[in-house]
């Protein structure tokens, strides 16, 4: 018993706010030709009971944090804001966990693949929140990968980058003041 409720103690749930936005200059580096991993197990956006399963609960558009950041990228003639996205999840594992299939934009001709596809998700690693991302940017002569894994301290903004492809993210931790 006593096990039972130090576990529910140390229960925690996390928000993520995240941006996915595309850098429309001069790319610095080829694309990488090849196969590109595969998603398939990462869990789609419109899986509402693989997500709540998961203990990832979407919140809606009109409780996005980063507003401010979506509406200067918004204004720049240098990046392009693609889809921002937020959630909250309980307690994130400590290796492999629930990933989220992040899929935009159209078809691209050679490759059938949508401009972006990849996967992000939320851990823990070594007692820090990291956000683990591998996002593929698709062009007609190849890709362009955003592979990273970053350690979060919560409450600060992120930036995680490619040559064709960033991330802005925020986590709190959910119910601290």
């Amino acid at each position: 018993m006593l096990l039972l409720a130090t576990g529910t103690a140390r229960a925690e749930t996390y928000r993520m706010d995240l941006i996915l936005f595309a850098n429309r200059t001069a790319v610095t580096e080829a694309p990488r030709a090849g196969a590109l991993p595969d998603y398939a197990g990462a869990m789609a956006l419109d899986n509402l009971a693989a997500l709540q399963a998961a203990g990832i609960r979407l919140l809606p558009e009109s409780d996005f944090a980063l507003q401010s950041q979506w509406a200067r990228l918004r204004n720049s003639r240098q990046f392009q804001p693609l889809l921002h996205l937020s959630w909250t999840q309980n307690d994130p594992p400590e290796a492999r966990g629930p990933a989220l299939r992040l899929r935009w934009g159209e078809t691209q001709p050679g490759s059938g693949l949508p401009l972006v596809d990849g996967r992000v998700m939320l851990l823990i690693v070594n007692r820090y929140l990291t956000l683990d991302a591998d996002l593929a940017y698709n062009g007609s002569n190849g890709a362009w990968r955003l592979d990273e894994r970053r350690k979060m301290r919560r409450d600060e903004l992120h930036h995680l980058d490619s040559a064709r492809l960033g991330i802005l993210a925020q986590v709190t931790k959910v119910g601290v003041p």
